[in-house]
């Protein structure tokens, strides 16, 4: 194995491990957001219990911290293109954020980390997930549903638009559908909330389960 398959996932990891909802909760309004709604540090948990301002920072940040490590080291390794250490990268920013070693392995759901990450590996099936993102929640209101389901698609628009996606793509084709179901079963409490009719709703405040952090 090569040295930067070691070195990108340990140092993507660390940089995903940055809780940026429990950073500006914590010291701009002197809140513990593990302790409000559903206790997770996501963009949404953070929109519900200090408005959509901060929710929406928060998402960016979050995106942003999945982006810049895959695009930093596919230019520091320019010429790998899409290869198993950019892969990797990804998978470590995302189980950085998922389960950051800053929050006792206590993290977001991955659905704005992994859009930041495919933002720079697959920008055409990521627009697309987010497309369908955008109208599931607009009909349905659940945020939790919208990023299961775009998670699904981004799978299906990564085999059907990716480039040589079980060739020279498959390292990333993988990592897709990694991140669909890292999602999924991230979002299971949701999906028993779906089911009984109890799911959370865009805009209802923080003082019940959240709905989907992302």
């Amino acid at each position: 194995m090569s040295i930067q398959n070691i070195i990108c996932p340990i140092i993507a990891y660390f940089i995903g491990s940055i809780p940026f909802g429990f950073l500006i909760t914590k010291f701009i309004k002197g809140v513990d957001i593990r302790q409000v709604g559903s206790g997770n540090p996501g963009a949404t948990n953070v929109a519900r219990a200090l408005g959509k301002p901060y929710g929406i920072l928060v998402f960016i940040l979050d995106m942003l911290k999945g982006f810049l490590p895959v695009y930093f080291f596919d230019r520091l390794f320019s010429g790998y293109g899409h290869n198993l250490s950019l892969i990797l990268c990804g998978v470590g920013v995302i189980c950085g954020h998922t389960f950051p070693i800053f929050l006792g392995f206590k993290g977001g759901k991955a659905a704005a980390t992994g859009c930041g990450v495919f933002l720079w590996l697959a920008p055409v099936p990521i627009f697309i997930s987010v497309t369908v993102w955008l109208l599931i929640v607009a009909v349905s209101k659940y945020i939790s549903l919208g990023s299961m389901l775009s998670s699904v698609v981004l799978v299906v628009s990564q085999i059907v638009l990716g480039k040589d996606p079980f060739g020279s793509g498959l390292y990333l084709t993988l990592f897709s559908i990694f991140i669909s179901v890292l999602i999924i079963i991230r979002h299971k409490p949701n999906i028993k909330r779906i089911l009984n009719g109890t799911e959370s709703k865009i805009g209802k405040k923080a003082n019940s389960p959240d709905s989907a952090e992302n």
